[in-house]
């Protein structure tokens, strides 16, 4: 029941930006930028269909936690977060507009760590 609601809360953390790819309005909102450049709109479109893709293998993983895919969505949530944390710190925008998801990204690690040692291979180390 726990680790269902663990990937539960790392679905809805990548799923939600990924509205982002339907509703480019909510760009602005989401990153704190004034999305007015097409180029700029794509691109974060695009990495809002990469969040939704985290997003649906942890959804997979809610329905079969002990599976192979909850082993893939630790992974990729991983990544994911690990890369955005690690770009943010990199430019130094781990502040100002970039500060939420730094926040949520770094809250995140809690339920990947506990699941990451809650999976049967995990059991044996």
């Amino acid at each position: 029941m726990i680790d269902r609601a663990l990937f539960g809360f790392l679905a809805l953390i990548h799923l939600l930006p990924a509205l982002a790819a339907i509703m480019p309005s909510q760009i602005a909102r989401l990153y704190g930028v004034e999305a007015t450049d097409n180029t700029l709109i794509t691109l974060l479109q695009h990495r809002a269909v990469l969040l939704g893709l985290v997003g649906c293998v942890c959804v997979a993983a809610l329905f079969n936690p002990g599976g192979t895919v909850a082993w893939h969505a630790v992974l990729l949530a991983a990544a994911s977060m690990t890369a955005f944390l690690l770009i943010a710190g990199f430019n130094r925008e781990l502040a100002g507009s970039l500060k939420k998801i730094a926040i949520v990204d770094a809250i995140g690690f809690i339920p990947l760590i506990i699941l990451f040692f809650r999976q049967p291979w995990a059991r044996t180390l």
